[in-house]
């Protein structure tokens, strides 16, 4: 009889560790806690360093997922990730839709050539007119490389980027000239600059290599001081995109993490400017 007993304890302890375990950590499986985000291409590589810091001292899944700027906010909105992440400013629309911003850093957007190529400067009329009825930059770069519909690069570049009227080419009909490839990625436009001796682009100022080089605009360097100081005018913001509902305690405390003076130390190292 006490050997039963003993064995009857046994089980009744683990079924109400077991049932404890699953109503805590239901959506995660038992002791796993996992953090799902999606969003701009721009913004993974840092947030794959700051994961990588902060797993150092904390046992936690952290997935990202790289789907671009507009589908990390519309992400947010249906709450099927933690939080978004978004390369440009939200829009009133998505404001509305009950959404937040919290800013993590600010980047410079690159405007990047041919390792090879001979322009080292381009006027802002230059780069709207290329992009816009692709006409050549001082007789070398012929040709160019954006992203698509839905990235913030994209978006930030479009509204940065005006001709002698003021038009931006966020307000062009048909969007680029014929002819201008888009890609889904920063990768893909680096690489497809590093391929093309007479081609021009635009990545995050973070995501500059020694596979391509960068060109000043409107005589202005492109570098995280003349981000800082205002006087390189191509920037844009990092931000999370935060549910209506708010974050868990799990993500909560990552954000934290990346706001802490730990996690901008972290910003400022990966060529990015800290709040």
């Amino acid at each position: 009889m006490k050997t039963k007993s003993k064995i009857m304890a046994v089980l009744l302890v683990a079924v109400a560790a077991l049932t404890v375990c699953f109503a805590t950590v239901a959506f995660t499986g038992c002791g796993e806690t996992t953090i799902n985000i999606s969003g701009s291409t721009s913004v993974s590589p840092l947030m794959e360093k700051l994961i990588d810091a902060y797993n150092e001292d904390h046992d936690v899944t952290i997935n990202v997922t790289e789907s671009g700027s507009s589908a990390g906010v519309t992400d947010a909105i249906n709450g099927t990730v933690d939080f978004g992440m978004a390369s440009r400013e939200l829009t009133d629309e998505e404001t509305k839709s009950g959404v937040t911003a919290t800013k993590i850093a600010d980047d410079g957007i690159a405007l990047i050539v041919h390792k090879d190529c001979t322009v080292t400067n381009v006027t802002m009329q230059e780069v709207y007119d290329m992009y816009a009825s692709r006409t050549a930059i001082q007789t070398v770069i012929t040709t160019a490389y954006g992203r698509e519909a839905g990235s913030g690069t994209r978006g930030a570049f479009d509204e940065l980027i005006a001709n002698a009227d003021d038009e931006t080419l966020a307000e062009l009909t048909n969007g680029y000239a014929e002819g201008i490839d888009l890609f889904n990625g920063t990768n893909l436009v680096k690489e497809s600059v590093a391929g093309n001796a007479n081609s021009i682009g635009y990545i995050s100022m973070g995501s500059v290599d020694d596979t391509i080089k960068t060109v000043s605009f409107e005589g202005v360097a492109a570098t995280t001081d003349n981000v800082s100081n205002g006087t390189y005018k191509l920037s844009r913001p990092f931000n999370l995109v935060i549910p209506e509902g708010g974050l868990t305690d799990a993500a909560q405390d990552f954000v934290d993490y990346i706001l802490s003076d730990e996690g901008q130390a972290i910003v400022t190292a990966e060529g990015y400017i800290s709040i």
